[in-house]
């Protein structure tokens, strides 16, 4: 019987991965890559970014819930700087966190 290896995902690519993460999925899985890095160094810095991400997303959420479809003004700018958060600084936070060690492996 022929055994086929899977396939080792160089740290690099896992990274990247994680990175376009919250961009891919318009911020909705923010705090996947906070927490696979908190899994995975057991940092309490990492904890607390997931835990930050993970409201900024509940805060998203409840943001869409409680206000209306065309905003103007301070609203606008509250979801503006929500899905900012959860997209473009989720991504961030993952690709400058990540341990730098592990790309020479």
């Amino acid at each position: 019987m022929k055994v086929i290896a899977a396939p080792v995902l160089r740290p690099f690519t896992l990274r990247a991965g994680l990175a376009a993460l919250p961009v891919l999925s318009v911020g909705l899985l923010c705090p996947v890559p906070s927490l696979v890095l908190a899994l995975r160094r057991r940092d309490r810095a990492d904890w607390w970014a997931f835990g930050f991400f993970s409201a900024v997303l509940v805060a998203w959420i409840a943001d869409l819930r409680l206000t209306p479809e065309v905003t103007h003004g301070w609203e606008f700018g509250a979801d503006l700087v929500l899905v900012l958060l959860s997209m473009v600084g989720a991504s961030l936070h993952v690709w400058r966190a990540w341990p730098q060690a592990d790309e020479g492996r």
